[in-house]
């Protein structure tokens, strides 16, 4: 989020001191333990792109006394006007000092003061995309509020005259509870919350009477990635566009892959789910579908934007080299997170280390609260894109696909990158099935897992964390030499690479049922089948052509039928009629 500094200095007391009174009398409950002798008064203003100014009015009757209030966290991009009495120390600290936590973009001023009849203080600041602007939609979420329990607290939104806030959604979200603003103080651009918590933020949904503004913009070489944008946030998307061209390449040699015509794109969340989601893509039966990235997340820390954007390009990459969401969704979300939190964090942003702290503390959480690495407890292996198993946080499952893929290269005992490049050139010796997957279940993905290690990982995956998933170590080399004869065999030999392929298939269907003797045929025939393809298919063509030359000849060399003359009977009776 970025935070300006705003100087004005017109806010009116006497316009606080009358809305108080009117929320006095409209007997609006303020549950916080509070003082009447002192209030914050919290003014939002926000215009047309969603610009807010913020005014924080604090005003006490007491004598003299100490409180505290939430500002931004870089010192010159706020500041405060006293108009009645004085302050005699302040400080600003981590906001930890005074609510056991911390909050990345803001401290807390603390502040003692005193006056003779009563004490005014106005804190003003601004920032970009306090409400967040997609036509005709839109989503105000506020900074950051917090102060001292002991005051009441009022917010008032004010917003632009082309929007209209939606009924129902206009509420206050809190540390143990949300709750929405009273009907009475709703108008069709304005809302006021009386506060019932002291560290909260306002949420409110917006109707716009506008059409969007749209543009497309491309990445460097004009054809890997397109990514359409509301032009507000154009300078947003050629932040992530140059992201992706620094870590493209990379990328591309991890998966042994490359990708063309990436479509991406910004989403405005649901109003419920405004922070829990921060990309998808959405699944077809011939693949994946475009980038969508939560446009809320601009508002966040340096990174946390690339590491959404680069985890679902890896998911981009797992289909492309033929490893399906619908088969293997922990493996797709357990690599995509691994991949996005260390690549980010080898840039240098900050939100990557962030997102990868993050990460490793809720596998450890997970982990202390299963007694153990067990993740079969939890059914990881049934997680998928239609089938969430039941009872269990989705985090949760997040949480176990990362600690699996992230230490995996540990029991291997190799570097990460290096690990799962073998692993990848491994696939895309593959020949892929008839729905283009080139892995289909765990104990295919165990097999290959192995090989790139050169040691099983099966114990581990089984024994360790719970999976279930057959050895296919009787059958290595076998599995290793025929999918890279049929892998690489040409697909003009026909049809005897399909049937090679079928063959290959059926023989690692066999083997997921632990029929070793009809995979191991199965398996010497698709090799038998792949080698002699280019002979089988010449020699096809050959007694084709043959054939055909035959059936030609035979119909040149066919005698033509004559038609015999006419008897004589037939021909007397037109003589006669001549002469």
């Amino acid at each position: 989020m970025k935070i300006r500094v705003f100087t004005s200095h017109n806010f009116h007391i006497l316009l606080l001191l009358t809305v108080v009174a009117s929320v006095a009398l409209n007997s609006i409950r303020f549950e916080a333990k509070a003082s009447p002798a002192s209030n914050y008064y919290y003014k939002f203003t926000v215009d047309r792109e969603g610009f807010t100014t913020v005014e924080i009015n604090f005003n006490s009757t007491d004598p003299s006394g100490e409180s505290w209030v939430f500002v931004p966290k870089n010192l010159s991009q706020w500041d405060y006007t006293i108009t009645s009495g004085e302050i005699t120390t302040f400080e600003t600290v981590e906001t930890s000092r005074v609510i056991d936590y911390d909050i990345y973009f803001y401290r807390a001023f603390i502040f003692q003061y005193r006056f003779t009849e009563l004490f005014n203080m106005t804190i003003r600041f601004d920032f970009d995309n306090g409400a967040l602007i997609m036509e005709p939609h839109g989503i105000f979420y506020s900074p950051q509020i917090g102060f001292k329990p002991d005051s009441n607290g009022y917010a008032e939104v004010l917003f632009n005259q082309d929007f209209q806030i939606k009924e129902n959604r206009a509420v206050v979200v809190g540390g143990s509870q949300w709750y929405p603003a009273e009907n009475e103080n709703i108008e069709p651009h304005r809302v006021l919350f009386p506060l019932q918590e002291n560290v909260v933020r306002l949420q409110v949904e917006l109707d716009i009477n506008a059409e969007p503004e749209l543009t497309t913009l491309r990445s460097n070489d004009d054809m890997t990635f397109a990514f359409e944008t509301v032009r507000r946030y154009e300078k947003y998307v050629r932040s992530v566009l140059r992201f992706y061209d620094k870590v493209y390449n990379q990328t591309a040699r991890l998966f042994n892959a490359t990708l063309s015509e990436v479509r991406v794109k910004w989403f405005l969340p649901d109003f419920q789910s405004l922070l829990t989601v921060g990309g998808y893509i959405p699944i077809f039966a011939g693949g994946l579908g475009e980038i969508n990235i939560n446009v809320v997340f601009i508002r966040t820390v340096n990174g946390t934007v690339e590491v959404i954007a680069l985890h679902e390009l890896v998911h981009r990459f797992l289909d492309k080299v033929g490893i399906r969401p619908n088969d293997l969704l922990w493996f797709h979300e357990g690599m995509s997170q691994f991949v996005s939190v260390n690549l980010v964090s080898s840039l240098k942003y900050e939100g990557g280390d962030m997102e990868k702290n993050n990460l490793e503390t809720s596998s450890s959480q997970l982990i202390q609260r299963l007694g153990g690495e067990d993740f079969g407890s939890i059914s990881l292996q049934r997680w998928s894109p239609t089938s969430q198993p039941a009872d269990i946080e989705l985090g949760w499952l997040y949480a176990a696909s990362y600690y699996v893929v992230s230490r995996l290269p540990e029991v291997v005992e190799r570097g990460w990158f290096e690990y799962y490049q073998s692993f990848f050139e491994l696939v895309g010796q593959l020949s892929p099935a008839w729905n283009g997957a080139k892995i289909g279940n765990i104990s295919e993905l165990a097999l290959y897992l192995s090989q790139a290690a050169n040691k099983s990982v099966v114990p581990t995956l089984t024994e360790r964390w719970g999976f279930r998933a057959a050895d296919w170590s009787p059958l290595q080399d076998l599995v290793k030499e025929a999918s890279k004869v049929v892998g690489g065999l040409n697909p003009v030999f026909q049809p005897y690479k399909s049937l090679a392929d079928f063959a290959y298939q059926q023989a690692l269907v066999s083997a997921e049922h632990e029929d070793w003797n009809s995979a191991r045929s199965l398996l010497q025939l698709s090799i038998t089948l792949a080698n002699l393809a280019p002979i089988l298919t010449f020699l096809t063509i050959v007694g084709i052509l043959a054939l055909l030359v035959f059936v030609l000849s035979r119909r040149t060399r066919r005698p033509r039928s004559m038609v015999p003359p006419p008897p004589p009977e037939i021909l007397q009776p037109l003589t006669q009629n001549l002469l």
